[in-house]
Order: structure tokens, then C-alpha cells, then sequence
């Protein structure tokens, strides 16, 4: 009897230190994976958006354009970062402006780290700044970078040529920090496609990409230093008809409707649809090498005789802004709204031409400049034809022929940058945010300010020296209000010049299953240097899953 007594209560120890170990790991605090998944039973998340093929996404190979820029930012982190409010810290979680304004000190977390667990130093932020100025990267200039010093582990001070007043948004924001023990033997930076590539210190890590069929799969780095993204993976994949997608259930969310389908899918109801700025521009590029369109008179007629509230409801169906002649989008908050205006008046454009002697002496309806017909090659990428068509018809009004030519995005983007073209329509996005990015117009290389070369053009350039000039100063302009004046100025000369026609400003949309992820939100200037996307790494970590 008193044996079994002793084995009946040896057994109740026993299954009370099970049920206390028990209890004791369900209050212990969850290590990093468990916070990424939570509770075991929720399943795995996985969020599929469209994108296009952008390469290959590591520093050097993905695509000049934003949307390849983006891709990085999910892998690799700056030290600044922008959110619905404005600038933010990120690698670095505070800073400090020297009295001359001429060096920054950055004091990073110390809890960040590359996804094969090296820690992020300051010896990184010193590689990357420094291997950028070796190897220029598209997207970022570093021309203003004096000295890059490693004050302690977590400490870096950078050293200007002169003041710089947007160098937290656009640079500081914009150089992503690589691993110095991954990329300090790499010499050619445009090869270097190997998984090493694409180690960084950002939310996600890349699962895979395939070239072919153009689709990414990110994962959730679940050590990231802000937490855990709240997806497991991120898949974008190219899709032919992204409303069907997202229809069917093949697509979460989809950032590449048209304007129509968006409004239609916000008035069903099943998906909840954003609508926000389009740091985005279209616009009409001259080659400065044709004489005729160094000629003012002539550049302006063009913009007279263009209806664009016309293309803006027929071409784009109502999903864009008209553009103004100063260039910088209205909600923007440097915009000057006191520029010079150019109403549609094709009867003042005629008038225009025929005062500066440009007429149609031969009677055959197009207009001679020196002797010499207007007729002109329009190059226009191939799912823009209805603007290229509706220029045409514009001009044609005038007395100035053209003939379309219609090539893919990537071609058209080279030959404006090579020059090779006579007139061209194009729109890019690194539109918003800090007039940095009016660089584009500036004809030296004072400025020590530059643009994303996917917005540049080579062949002839429009020269205005007082542009120049007040371009470059305003750059180290650091108090906001006298800078404000000058860009303002910018904004007058761009109008009374031409340099280029805007002709509309995209509205950007973006449709969603409020069943998937929630929490989106347009960045304010755009992300990095003003891509325009609710795609910021950020709803990733802040957005909820589910309604």
C-alpha cells in the first residue's frame, strides 16, 4: 500500500513539472521568428503584386528607372528614409549639422545587421559613400561628398564641398549601404550578380528572381532592427491583365491599372483603391542640335497650340493633372503659382510663327525654317501612341508635320539619353520632392546637384546662364524661405523658356484586397529621390494582415 502511494505521488510530481514547464514557455517572450509568424496555426503570408521585369535587383543591375531603385530599397537600407510625413531616421537613428553646414555626423542603431548576421559599422557607410564615388551609380551623385570619416564603430561624419541643403533627402536617403566585406573586391559592379549581390540590411532577403518570366520572391528577414515585416514573402510577377488578376485572386494588390479600371474597381466596392499624387510627368523633349528649336518663338508655339486638358481626358482618361509651364508639380511644396501661362490658342500659335518669319512659303501646309520643311520624327514609346497621334494632329494645325515612331520604354530612355532623337514624348517618375531634381535643365556641371539619368537627354542642351547660376545657389541655400524664392525664380525662367513642354502629371492609383495587407500610404516627396509608390518598405513593417 505505501508503495503504491509513493509511485501515485511520484507520478503527480512529475506531471506538475511538465504542466509548470509547460506554462513558463508560454509566458517567456517569443525570439525574433516567432514574432514573425505569431501563432503557428495562422498559415504562411504571402502578399502578389504585378510588377515589371527590372533586372536583376542588386545595387548595379537592377533598372535605372525608380521602379528598379525600389526593388533595391526591400534589401538594402540608407541612413534616412521618407514616410507619409516626411523624412525619418532609418540605419541612422539621429544626426547632427556642424555650424559651417558643411559635415554631418550620423549616429547609426546598433542593433542593425546584414542578412548573413554581419553587423552594420560605420566602416560600411564609409565603403559605400566612398565605392559610389569610384563606381557612379545612376541613381545618386556624390559630387558633393568632401571626406567620409569612421568616428567610432556606430559613428560616421561626412565632409562637404560646400553646404548641400537637400543632402539628407537625396543623399543621405538615397546611398544604400552595402556590406564592405562582401563589396570591397568587386571592380565591376554592373557583373556582379551572385547571391552575395543582394545581401543587405533591409526588411526582406531574395528567395528568388527569374530572368524569364520576370518574377521576384522576397522574403522577410524576421531580424530586421525595426521588427519582423508583418508577410512572410513578397512576390512581384509580370501579369498581362493585372484587374483580371486581381479579380481572380492571382494578385493581392495591383500598382499598374489603368486610371478607368482603378475608379471602376473603387465604385464596386470589393477592393479598396488609393489615389494620390503622381510624382510622375510626360512631357515633350527637344533636341537643341535642330536650330529651329533654339528659336523661343517657335518653342512656345508648340506649347500654344497643344490642348492638354484635351489629352488629359481623351489619352489618359482623366487620370492626370495638365502640366504647367514651370515644370514642378502643383503639389509640390515648391511649386510658384504665378508662373507664365499657355491656354490652348492654336490661332497665337500660328500667329507666333508667322511674326518670327517661319511660314509656309511653298503652300503645301507645312511651315519652312531656313529653307527648310518642319517635318520631324516623333519617337514615342509604344503604349503612348494615342498622345503621340494627338500631337500630331495639334502641330499639323500649325503648319509643322511629324511622324510617329514608336519603340519599347528601355529604347526610347537610350536614345534620348545618347541625343539621338529630333522631338520625343516621354514620362519618368523622381519628380517630386527637393528641386534637386530640376538639374536636368542645367547646362554646366557647377550645380554639384544632379537628376536620375533616366530623366537626362544628350544631343544639344538649353543653355540660360542665369538658370546656371541660380540653380547652383540654391542648392546651398539652407534657409527654407530665401531658398523657396529662388526656386520660384527657376520656375519663371522655365516657364518664359521652354526647355522642355510638360504636358500632364499621372495620377497614381493602387488597388487592394482589404483582406491581404492594410496600412498603405503615398510617401510624402515620394520615396527616395521621388519615386512615385505606395511601394515603401515601411508599410511592410508598420501595415497589419487582414482587416
Amino acid at each position: 500500500m505505501r508503495k503504491s502511494l509513493l509511485l501515485l505521488l511520484s507520478f503527480f510530481l512529475l506531471f506538475m513539472l511538465v504542466l509548470g514547464g509547460c506554462a513558463e514557455q508560454k509566458t517567456s517572450a517569443p525570439g525574433p521568428a516567432e514574432e514573425a509568424s505569431g501563432d503557428d496555426t495562422r498559415g504562411e503570408r504571402v502578399l502578389r503584386l504585378d510588377e515589371q521585369n527590372l533586372g536583376f535587383p542588386s545595387v548595379y543591375t537592377v533598372s535605372s528607372r525608380g521602379r528598379g531603385y525600389l526593388l533595391t530599397s526591400f534589401l538594402f537600407d540608407t541612413l534616412t528614409w521618407k514616410d507619409e510625413k516626411g523624412l525619418v531616421p532609418l540605419l541612422a537613428e539621429r544626426w547632427e549639422l556642424a555650424d559651417d553646414a558643411k559635415s554631418w555626423t550620423f549616429y547609426l542603431v546598433k542593433d542593425a545587421f546584414f542578412s548573413d548576421g554581419t553587423p552594420v559599422t560605420a566602416e560600411d557607410v564609409k565603403f559605400s559613400f566612398e565605392y559610389m564615388q569610384e563606381h557612379p551609380h545612376p541613381w545618386v551623385s556624390l559630387e558633393m561628398v568632401k571626406n567620409v570619416e569612421v568616428v567610432d564603430e556606430h559613428t560616421a561624419k561626412i565632409e562637404l564641398v560646400d553646404t548641400y541643403a537637400p543632402f539628407l533627402s537625396e543623399i543621405a536617403g538615397n546611398v544604400p549601404i552595402m556590406p564592405r566585406h562582401i563589396w570591397q573586391d568587386v571592380t565591376d559592379p554592373s557583373q556582379f550578380n551572385t547571391p552575395e549581390s543582394v545581401i543587405g540590411s533591409g526588411p526582406f532577403t531574395l528567395e528568388h528572381y527569374d530572368p524569364t518570366a520576370g518574377t521576384y520572391i522576397f522574403a522577410a528577414n524576421t531580424n530586421y532592427f525595426l521588427g519582423a515585416p508583418v508577410i512572410d514573402k513578397l512576390i512581384f510577377s509580370e501579369v498581362n491583365d493585372p484587374l483580371q488578376a486581381l479579380a481572380d485572386g492571382d494578385l493581392d494588390a495591383a500598382q499598374r491599372l489603368g486610371y478607368g479600371e482603378a475608379m471602376r474597381l473603387k465604385s464596386e466596392g470589393r477592393f479598396n483603391v488609393l489615389e494620390g499624387p503622381g510624382f510622375w510627368v510626360y512631357r515633350l523633349y527637344f533636341n537643341f542640335d535642330f536650330p529651329e528649336f533654339t528659336e523661343k518663338s517657335v518653342r512656345k508655339a508648340f506649347y500654344y497650340a497643344i490642348n492638354r486638358d484635351e489629352i488629359v481626358e481623351k489619352a489618359v482618361g482623366g487620370g492626370a493633372d495638365p502640366g504647367n509651364a514651370g515644370h514642378i508639380h502643383p503639389d509640390s511644396e515648391w511649386y510658384y503659382p504665378q508662373v507664365k501661362e499657355y491656354d490652348f490658342d492654336p490661332d497665337l500659335a500660328r500667329n507666333l510663327l508667322d511674326e518670327a518669319g517661319i511660314l509656309d512659303k511653298d503652300g503645301d501646309g507645312i511651315r519652312e525654317f531656313n529653307g527648310k520643311a518642319m517635318q520631324y520624327e516623333l519617337l514615342v514609346v509604344n503604349d503612348r501612341v494615342n498622345e503621340a497621334e494627338m500631337v500630331k494632329s495639334y502641330l499639323g494645325d500649325i503648319g509643322v508635320a511629324l511622324e510617329i515612331k514608336t519603340l519599347d520604354q528601355n529604347s526610347v530612355d537610350s536614345l534620348i539619353k545618347e541625343g539621338k532623337f529630333t522631338l520625343a514624348l516621354n514620362g519618368h517618375g523622381s519628380f517630386g520632392g527637393d528641386p534637386v531634381l530640376l538639374a536636368r535643365f542645367v547646362s554646366d556641371e557647377r550645380s554639384l546637384g544632379s537628376t536620375p539619368s533616366v530623366t537626362a537627354q544628350g544631343g544639344g542642351q538649353w543653355v540660360n546662364e542665369e538658370f546656371n547660376d541660380l540653380f547652383a545657389r540654391q542648392l546651398r541655400e539652407m534657409d527654407y524661405e530665401e531658398r523657396y524664392k529662388q526656386v520660384a525664380r527657376l520656375q519663371e525662367i522655365i516657364a518664359e523658356e521652354l526647355p522642355t513642354l510638360t504636358l500632364y502629371y499621372r495620377k497614381i492609383t493602387f488597388a487592394y484586397n482589404p483582406e491581404a495587407l492594410n496600412g498603405w500610404f503615398f510617401t510624402k516627396d515620394g520615396v527616395a529621390r521621388a519615386v512615385p509608390t505606395v511601394q515603401n518598405k515601411l508599410v511592410y513593417i508598420r501595415g497589419t494582415w487582414g482587416r
